[in-house]
């Protein structure tokens, strides 16, 4: 994959997060595929698994779903070594919404799809249903 190619599929990635695209998510992730949240030692180990943990974000009922999206996305791709390091702001809205934060993602890819994220999060896990 070149440079290119590892940036389109990440924005792909935070795009489907970002609009609860189940599809896409399917999409752009490997199988398997291995999730980690570095900072909080949480693993989502298949891309099942994955898909189940943004999908139960995105059924909340409205009156209590906060949602998610990532802004000023700043990739370092390398086409040589499969990896794109994504730093990037999460701002949040609905009831009980955190405050912004900043996070990284280290992404694994191969042929076309993630086979392992790294998370690094600020401040407390947001990311668990």
């Amino acid at each position: 994959m070149t440079d290119d190619d590892l940036v389109r599929l990440a924005t792909r990635y935070f795009t489907a997060l970002d609009t609860g695209d189940s599809d896409t998510l399917v999409d752009t992730l490997a199988d398997p595929c291995l999730l980690i949240i570095e900072t909080h030692n949480i693993i989502h180990d298949a891309k099942q698994a994955i898909c189940a943990l943004f999908e139960s974000r995105w059924t909340v009922p409205s009156d209590r779903m906060v949602k998610a999206r990532h802004q000023d996305v700043i990739h370092s791709p390398s086409h040589s070594s499969g990896r794109i390091t994504s730093q990037f702001t999460v701002t949040y809205s609905g009831p009980d919404a955190p405050p912004p934060k900043s996070n990284a993602n280290v992404f694994s890819m191969r042929d076309g799809k993630i086979t392992m994220i790294s998370g690094y999060m600020a401040g407390a896990n947001s990311i668990k249903p």
